[in-house]
């Protein structure tokens, strides 16, 4: 409990201001915190001008939720799996520039970089360190950087 505390007392004083329901829970002795569908390892900071506002839809699976960046536009379907160290958003900063939109049973790969405004099709897997540029027909599979269908 003294570390939540700290934490809130932390959020408080770095001038972020947040309205938050919250429990402590346990997945294979690693502490984290549950702010509705986010969630926060003990390790993480969270510094002023961050957008916490990506949802994922409940289905989706993270085997190995480290490094994941996943833009707040960013659309994705039911039971689509991503994996460690993937980053899905805009190819550009324009603020105007779209973003991936990820279809129903996609399984992303480790490593894989989603860029623009492209559609990932149904059932479609992406290799591992793929960088994904182009839309990916339904239940293909892509690899390599660019990446192309196998």
């Amino acid at each position: 409990m003294e570390l939540l505390r700290r934490f809130l007392v932390r959020l408080r004083s770095d001038g972020l201001l947040m309205t938050v329901h919250l429990s402590i829970k346990f997945l294979t002795g690693i502490n984290i915190i549950n702010f509705y569908n986010a969630i926060i390892f003990r390790e993480h900071t969270i510094a002023t001008s961050c957008d916490i506002s990506t949802c994922l839809p409940r289905s989706t699976e993270l085997p190995h939720p480290v490094g994941i960046v996943v833009g707040h536009d960013v659309e994705i379907g039911s039971n689509v799996r991503i994996r460690q160290s993937v980053t899905i958003g805009r190819s550009e900063p324009d603020p105007d520039a779209g973003y991936p939109t990820i279809a129903d049973d996609v399984s992303i790969g480790a490593g894989t970089v989603i860029l623009g405004d492209i559609d990932l099709g149904e059932g479609c897997t992406t290799g591992a360190n793929s960088v994904v540029v182009d839309d990916v027909p339904p239940h293909s599979t892509v690899v390599g950087v660019p990446a192309e269908e196998k």
